[in-house]
């Protein structure tokens, strides 16, 4: 659970200069998080780079209220759950995966160590479902938020879920996780079980297959997420695009002589559009303009009917894990998360949200066997 410090008044904290640029050029806020609050400002600026953009609202005073948006933004980004799915093909369907890892779980997982300002608030730890699936579940207590002016500590906890399918010859992983450094520890600790599965003979290969950038040419990725629109199911089924986000593929070649997308040429690299701008929306009903861009990012809203318990939920859909400050989404991993989540009896939340995500794990599935047969 997040929990800031007591010792910092965020409800009478006004901050400038110094003090404010520190936070601003940290980890925990994002370009467009910036970007957004000198807008409110009634700033607007044509760069999205902290370079510009934190010395501008460095010299600004942000109000106790505007201070304390920037830092809901940043833990909701933070604490925000996504999950992300990949496989191990087994060389049998009666290789005994799960016998394997609960007898040597705790060699496999020896040494696998944390990074500085970074403890185990709790150990990963194995332990077998009731519908026998493998469940390792782990929380990271970080220490470091900007901790020359503010000190935080944040408790960020991740689970990776390992079953049986596709015939009895996979190994399905489902990981979810909260933070960056759950997401570099989920995959450490794949790495592990991977190599020892293929050391014991069980999996053909040490490395899992993920949903990748590379998987796909720029009209493939594009239908691929329009495919996650198709889901219509009487338990689940899809309402509506929220916002999509856009990057020119510059090795694409020139735009089209056309008034309604050659404004693109020149001044626009990326582009974040929202659902009902009907101006822009034929990017994605169009598919003669699929190769001059990469589709990133989508936001969609589903209708859920599970039981007695019905709603709406808005998913976010993206290309994750990009580390350099250019548009090179090349070995990023597709995952997704719920932005959004109707209000709902407080002993149905995690029911719910567990149909959610098997709904949509499903769909993916399906939309990435139809792009990609």
């Amino acid at each position: 659970m997040n929990k800031p410090a007591k010792q910092f008044d965020y409800e009478r904290a006004m901050l400038w200069g110094d003090r404010l640029r520190v936070l601003l050029n940290s980890d925990h806020i994002s370009n467009g998080e910036i970007n957004e609050t000198l807008k409110e400002k009634g700033i607007f600026i044509g760069s999205n780079e902290k370079s510009d953009t934190v010395p501008l609202l460095s010299a600004c005073l942000l109000t106790p209220n505007e201070f304390k948006s920037l830092i809901g933004k940043s833990f909701v980004r933070e604490s925000g759950k996504k999950y992300s799915s990949s496989k191990f093909r087994l060389t049998s369907s009666a290789a005994d995966w799960k016998v394997e890892i609960q007898n040597n779980f705790e060699s496999i997982i020896e040494g696998i160590k944390l990074g500085d300002d970074r403890v185990f608030s709790s150990e990963p730890s194995l332990s077998i479902d009731h519908d026998g699936y493998a469940r390792i579940t782990y929380s990271v207590r970080a220490l470091d938020f900007s901790k020359d002016w503010i000190e935080q500590e944040i408790v960020y906890p991740a689970e990776i879920l390992l079953k049986q399918s596709g015939g009895g010859l996979e190994i399905e992983i489902n990981k979810s996780r909260t933070s960056k450094d759950t997401s570099k520890l989920n995959d450490t600790i794949i790495g592990a079980i991977g190599k020892f599965y293929k050391s014991k003979g069980v999996t053909t290969d040490e490395k899992p297959e993920s949903i990748i950038f590379d998987d796909f040419t720029n009209n493939e990725r594009i239908r691929f997420f329009l495919q996650l629109t198709s889901v219509s199911t009487p338990e689940f089924s899809f309402k509506e695009i929220g916002n999509f986000e856009i990057i020119r593929d510059q090795e694409a070649g020139a735009l089209p002589k056309e008034q309604r997308i050659e404004w693109m040429e020149g001044y626009v690299n990326k582009i974040q559009i929202r659902g009902n701008d009907l101006g822009k929306i034929f990017l994605l009903q169009e598919e003669c303009y699929y190769k001059y861009y990469y589709l990133i990012k989508i936001t969609a809203t589903y209708a859920f009917k599970f039981g007695a318990n019905a709603g709406e939920c808005s998913i976010d859909f993206s290309f994750a894990g990009k580390t350099s400050r250019d548009e090179n989404y090349s070995g990023t991993v597709f995952d997704f998360g719920i932005e959004r989540l109707s209000r709902l009896e407080e002993g149905s939340k995690n029911r719910v949200r567990k149909d959610i995500i098997k709904n949509i794990q499903t769909a993916i599935d399906v939309a990435f066997k139809h792009v990609k047969p």
